[in-house]
């Protein structure tokens, strides 16, 4: 990744963790939903801020670790068949 843009990234990720937001990511096929939330030290109710999506570059996915961070893939690639087998792999037709 193009060092420029990783430190863009770095300060927006220092900014937001230094004003006291929450983040969540989200892996939406192959690339980063970043949700961040103001949380108040008052236990007031957080309210959403700002989403943005950024690319699934090793280096960002390191960056969001190393700050505590969890990556969800909930959300990501095809999800697999819930159900019971399709009637053609049952002998149905």
């Amino acid at each position: 990744m193009d060092p420029v843009i990783l430190q863009e990234y770095q300060l927006k990720l220092a900014k937001w963790l230094g004003h006291g937001y929450r983040l969540l990511a989200d892996d939406i096929d192959g690339i980063l939903r970043i949700t961040v939330h103001y949380v108040s030290h008052d236990g007031a109710v957080g309210s959403e801020r700002e989403q943005e999506y950024w690319p699934m570059a090793p280096e960002i996915v390191q960056m969001l670790e190393e700050n505590g961070i969890q990556i969800s893939r909930a959300l990501a690639g095809p999800r697999p068949w819930t159900g019971g087998l399709p009637p053609d792999e049952l002998g149905y037709e």
